[in-house]
């Protein structure tokens, strides 16, 4: 393409040249072994040798150096990043400046290699009050007339020669390393650095500072250490202000704290509820209290240390002194801790205020510091106090329940307009929430059919509620379910209806052996789960008849008159079993049961049986696990009876959690997939399920056992007979007690009375 050099290259200045025949891309700007290549791989040589591209780094364009003695590389790409930095000054008149006829301003003059750019840039100064900064941007700078068409290089620029770039004159007084190694390798002398001229207003500015430096006071008062030592450390007062005399003059009841870290004073008043005061309760805020309160400090006279200007100058000057003997300082006379005691008045800006009583960290430094032991409190304030009290509203009393709702809600609508939610003990619901006691009970009635129902109490240590269920028996008439739904049940024989809350049942008045009326129905517990046992035997502090300890003390004292006697009486009742191939006296959980019976008649209870029977146990505490046949015969009965038969997908499930095919799967995933693919089993039945399941040592569930359980057709089972899945399978299991075997040596060497007859007898 041909354009014309007199217009600009847009389009439509451009023309075809007419003799191109090949429009191909340009490879003008390639580069092949660090040399740019043209339009043909070969080019003529020197001396009109062929010279070719391979034949080494010395062929380079057509320049105006000599052969073999120009650049291997452009200029734009050997300099690149390669800088020459000069250090200078340049002065400033200065015509409007008390005796400164002029300022030194120093520069920084950056040259760059690549293109023979320049920049002058002045280190700024905080506060200088002159803008610097860039001071020329980079570009090519035009030397001055004569020579107004050439610009400013290099060899114009050395050390203690001046320069003019633009309207000012620059003196270069210094350059760094690199700038002076490269001038000397082109032979260009570089000079020492020169040292720039003072400026005489930095030099003023110096003096004045140095001078006021100097005249300072010489020390400092240091507070750090006594903040260390005292921090945090208060001492507290109790206190009153009668101020009854002036007119709708009150009794203010004060709480006086002196903080030892800063000798600050801080004073709040102990509000009574509804007082009618707008205060928040702080009375003085805290500071440094002084005696004497006359006016406001002026300025600068609270400073620990007092100057004298000896030789008056002005803003310009001066001298100043410290005083050492501190003449004319007012002493302010602040309260100290040694101004504080009981019975002393303090003066707070003109309010007398007694001080009555204090704490016992107060009373311990008093003791330490100063000596005193005598903190007997003032007597007078506590009538005062009296009277004050006599004044504040009395305790508002509620009308009696209703029977609306429960208590809490009656007492809500009494107390308040607008009536919120009784609120909940949030710890104890955190503390213990799902820990439930189950026990097994039957009914008592006068009607006989009532008495052989079977009943589930279960008492919620969340919340302190109950709930009652009751096991459906075959043929026995009655259907079962839900017979109270979860509350707090009261105790009986109460009067509800009165402004006191009613008590109610807790967890320590359900035990083995009790009756209790819920709701006008009469229960006697006859057994309990494992974990209520448990859980009451762990907390026997709280449930004295789960206390080993004290029914161990129990049988002690009952047996220290006739304790020979007694083991003689029952020697017959004794079994020698061989435990842990050891020979071990042992003793039936009944025949224990009698003998206690015998022993302590009404003051011994079921509960306290079982707990020694279980503390005692001659036999392995093993898991009480469910039936596994019986587990899988219900399993199938609900799959038949829901016409489950969707096993491929459940095994196309446990695929997808399980791509490795692995022998064993989480139970967690087991639980999933039971959900997941609908399977028709009750939560109750899946934590059965669980218990049979086959498990490795990680506790991980065989997937093998899993699908053959729910498959009837490939593992079938024995036939189906009638079951309560909650009741026989996995809802209740009570506690086994009979038939269980008491370690007889074991319970005669903690109740300990046979070497206390000794020693007696001897």
């Amino acid at each position: 393409m041909l354009r014309c050099s007199g217009l600009p290259f847009l389009p439509g200045n451009t023309f075809a040249d007419i003799g191109r025949t090949r429009y191909h891309k340009s490879h003008h700007f390639d580069r092949w072994n660090r040399i740019c290549m043209l339009a043909e791989q070969n080019r003529p040589g020197i001396g009109g040798k062929q010279i070719s591209l391979t034949d080494g780094p010395e062929y380079c364009l057509p320049s105006l150096y000599p052969p073999r003695q120009g650049p291997l590389l452009p200029s734009w790409l050997t300099y690149d990043r390669k800088v020459l930095c000069f250090h200078g000054f340049f002065q400033e008149t200065l015509n409007e400046v008390d005796r400164i006829p002029y300022q030194i301003r120093k520069v920084r003059i950056l040259y760059y290699l690549e293109d023979n750019t320049m920049q002058v840039s002045e280190p700024r100064t905080i506060n200088s009050g002159i803008p610097q900064g860039c001071l020329v941007t980079r570009q090519r700078i035009p030397r001055p007339p004569p020579y107004d068409g050439e610009f400013t290089s290099l060899l114009d620029l050395n050390i203690n020669h001046t320069v003019q770039l633009f309207d000012r004159v620059y003196t270069i007084t210094g350059c760094d390393d690199f700038t002076r190694k490269f001038l000397n390798r082109l032979g260009v002398s570089i000079p020492e650095t020169v040292e720039a001229p003072v400026d005489p207003g930095t030099e003023k500015r110096k003096q004045q500072d140095a001078a006021k430096l100097a005249k300072r006071p010489a020390y400092k008062i240091d507070t750090l250490g006594k903040f260390l030592e005292y921090d945090r450390k208060v001492l507290r007062f109790q206190g009153f202000w009668d101020d009854r005399t002036s007119l709708f003059g009150d009794l203010h009841e004060l709480e006086v704290l002196y903080h030892l870290s800063d000798e600050s004073v801080e004073i709040k008043e102990k509000l009574p509820l509804n007082s009618g005061r707008e205060s928040n309760g702080m009375f003085l805020r805290r500071g440094r209290l002084p005696k004497q309160f006359e006016r406001l400090p002026t300025m600068g006279e609270s400073i620990p240390v007092t100057v004298l200007n000896v030789v008056g100058g002005g803003l310009k000057g001066g001298r100043y002194l410290t005083d050492c003997v501190d003449i004319g300082k007012i002493d302010e006379n602040y309260y100290k801790d040694s101004d504080f005691a009981i019975g002393n008045t303090i003066n707070v800006y003109g309010r007398k205020i007694i001080l009555t009583n204090c704490d016992h960290f107060t009373k311990d430094y008093y003791r330490t510091k100063f000596g005193i032991e005598d903190f007997t409190p003032i007597h007078g304030y506590s009538v005062r106090k009296n009277e004050f009290q006599q004044l504040s509203r009395k305790e508002r009393q509620l009308p009696p329940y209703n029977g609306w709702g429960s208590h809490e809600d009656s007492e809500g609508n009494c107390i308040t307009v607008e009536p919120t939610p009784p609120k909940i003990d949030f710890r104890k619901f955190v503390v213990y929430d799902r820990c439930n006691l189950r026990f097994g009970a039957h009914m008592i009635s006068n009607i006989r059919e009532n008495n052989d129902r079977f009943f589930v109490i279960t008492y919620f240590l969340s919340d302190d509620t109950v709930s009652v269920y009751e096991l459906m028996i075959r043929n026995s008439g009655f259907q079962g379910g839900m017979f109270i739904k979860r509350c707090r049940m009261l105790l009986p024989n109460q009067n509800i209806f009165t402004s006191n809350r009613p008590k109610y049942y807790k967890a320590q008045d359900f035990y083995l052996g009790t009756t209790v009326i819920l709701q006008d129905y009469k229960f006697t517990i006859t057994n309990s789960d494992i974990y209520a046992l448990t859980f009451m035997e762990t907390y026997c502090e709280e449930f004295p008849l789960s206390n080993v300890s004290k029914i161990v003390q129990k049988i002690r004292d009952a047996l220290r008159p006739i304790y020979k006697e007694y083991v003689a009486k029952h020697m017959d009742k004794i079994i020698h079993k061989n435990i842990d191939e050891k020979s071990t006296a042992t003793v039936s959980y009944e025949a224990l049961h009698e003998m206690l019976t015998e022993l302590l008649g009404d003051r011994i209870v079921e509960q306290e049986i079982v707990t020694l029977c279980r503390q005692f146990s001659a036999e392995s505490n093993e898991k009480i696990s469910c039936d596994k046949e019986l587990v899988r015969s219900a399993v199938h009965g609900e799959l038949t009876r829901e016409l489950w038969n969707d096993l491929e997908r459940t095994k196309e499930h446990l695929y997808h959690l399980n791509p490795d095919s692995s022998v064993w799967m989480c139970p967690k995933h087991i639980v999933g997939t039971i959900k997941a693919c609908r399977i028709p089993i009750d939560n109750a039945l899946i934590d059965a399920l669980l218990e049979i399941l086959n498990r490795n040592e990680r506790g991980d569930v065989e997937v093998k056992d899993f699908l053959d359980i729910l498959n009837p057709m490939q593992t079938p089972c024995r036939p189906l007979q009638p079951l309560n899945i909650k009741h026989d399978v996995c809802y209740f299991t009570p506690y086994q007690v009979k038939g269980n075997l008491v370690d007889w040596d074991k319970l005669l060497s903690s109740v300990d009375l046979e070497k206390e007859l000794t020693d007696q007898t001897s």
